[in-house]
């Protein structure tokens, strides 16, 4: 197993790549954040005090500025576009929140886009499982489709790919939009590939 270090926070043991332990992590995860800038913000507001009273502004100003009203309007939709809960969480589409629910039902605990550091990059994986036992498993979904959405999957796919097989305790998973309509046979058998290996998955 790769030797741990300190999280900020609780001062528990965490892997060097991560900012935060799995328990921090999925704890921060779960604070009220401004959909904006992503700040912190009180219990049951979406937005920040600026970011509420621009808001206001643009309301009270639709009238003398009505040039800028469509391109605000496509700017807000864009930012709250796709946007689903999951245990308090922020999941960003339908599909990611469907591999929550399948994780989640067969007993697999899991962080959602934990910052982790490769190299000198920053990279958010989809969905981070420890197992445990030592053994960390990372799913990154693509579901865009779209071509720079797919050069930036195999971009972040070379990557991971590469980093596993530095670290054998890690390992990666992939799944595209197509395994979304059968995870349990799809991802359950990706799975299988790795210690998280069940007989059935549900």
């Amino acid at each position: 197993m790769t030797n741990a270090i300190t999280c900020p926070q609780c001062g528990k043991e965490k892997k060097p790549w991560f900012k935060l332990c799995f328990d921090c992590n999925e704890k921060e995860n779960q604070v009220p954040r401004c959909e904006i800038c992503g700040i912190e913000v009180p219990e049951n507001h979406t937005l920040c005090k600026e970011h509420w009273i621009e808001k206001q502004e643009q309301k009270t100003n639709l009238k003398k500025i009505e040039y800028v009203k469509d391109k605000k309007e496509e700017e807000f939709k864009k930012k709250f576009e796709g946007r689903y809960y999951f245990n308090a969480m922020k999941i960003k589409s339908k599909s990611e929140l469907i591999i929550c629910y399948f994780l989640s039902t067969n007993g697999v605990l899991f962080s959602y886009e934990p910052e982790m550091n490769i190299g000198k990059d920053i990279f958010r994986p989809d969905f981070v499982i420890d197992d445990g036992k030592g053994n960390t498993i990372i799913i990154e979904h693509d579901g865009m489709g779209d071509e720079a959405s797919i050069e930036r999957y195999d971009k972040k796919k070379d990557i991971y790919e590469n980093f596993c097989k530095q670290n054998k305790d890690f390992y990666c998973i992939f799944t595209t939009e197509e395994d979304i309509y059968d995870l349990k046979d799809k991802l359950g058998k990706k799975l299988n590939n790795t210690p998280l290996k069940k007989v059935i998955w549900k």
